[in-house]
């Protein structure tokens, strides 16, 4: 038999690393390493939303070391942290789609609709992860799968730009980082534990085709014409 625990660190470190990795490579050509691919400047306050995304990739990667490594004195202690780069996250998330959404710069999407309903349904999907994956702290099988799931939505704008816009490969890639934790439970519990039953269909949900298609909706659009546009 072998420790299920060890194990368990191993997937969820691996996970974190494949995303930071994966972020890495999908924003290298425009913020990471713009100056060398001599990619156009960007204002202060996008290098702000840039450096509060990058900064929960890492802090993520840096937690399930330090569950791999024992030190999960520190790793509580740094709860705080998350919560202030969660709450970054969500607010800089939305104004910048705002922003591009007034702008006109809907790319990949084809209109200011669909922009907004992607990207304010994954911040709020965000928001609600980590809210309970913050309350069930204690719970950590609950906590480590929410946190996760988190983290997950950020791979989606990062491939993306890598694959050039939404595409079958893009959405491909994405359900197979969506559904790896499901499997993974099955493989070594003989189940899905019950965050990823309710979570991963609501991370398919803010995929973009559906939410493209949920951008259709008449009161959707009164809402962003009369308050956001």
């Amino acid at each position: 038999m072998y420790d299920t625990s060890i194990v368990d660190h191993c997937f969820y470190t691996g996970m974190a690393f494949a995303m930071a990795a994966g972020v890495f490579a999908g924003f290298m050509k425009t913020y990471y390493a713009k100056t060398y691919f001599h990619s156009p400047a960007i204002p202060f306050w996008v290098h702000v939303h840039g450096a509060i995304f990058t900064g929960w990739i890492l802090f993520y990667l840096l937690q399930n070391l330090l569950a791999m490594y024992g030190r999960m004195k520190l790793h509580r202690s740094l709860g705080i942290v998350g919560g202030l780069l969660a709450t970054g996250v969500v607010v800089f998330g939305s104004a910048i789609a705002l922003r591009q959404a007034r702008q006109g710069r809907f790319f990949p999407f084809p209109d200011g609709y669909s922009l907004l309903a992607v990207s304010f349904g994954q911040m709020a999907l965000f928001a609600i992860f980590v809210y309970f994956g913050l309350r069930l702290r204690r719970d950590a099988e609950t906590h480590k799968r929410l946190i996760l799931m988190s983290t997950q939505l950020f791979f989606f704008p990062a491939f993306g730009r890598l694959l050039h816009g939404i595409n079958p490969l893009t959405l491909g890639i994405a359900l197979c980082f969506y559904f790896a934790g499901p499997i993974y439970d099955l493989l070594s519990r003989g189940s899905i534990h019950r965050a990823y039953r309710w979570g991963v269909p609501l991370l398919v949900a803010t995929m973009p085709p559906f939410a493209v298609i949920a951008s259709h909706v008449n009161a959707w659009r009164y809402v962003v014409d009369k308050w956001l546009l």
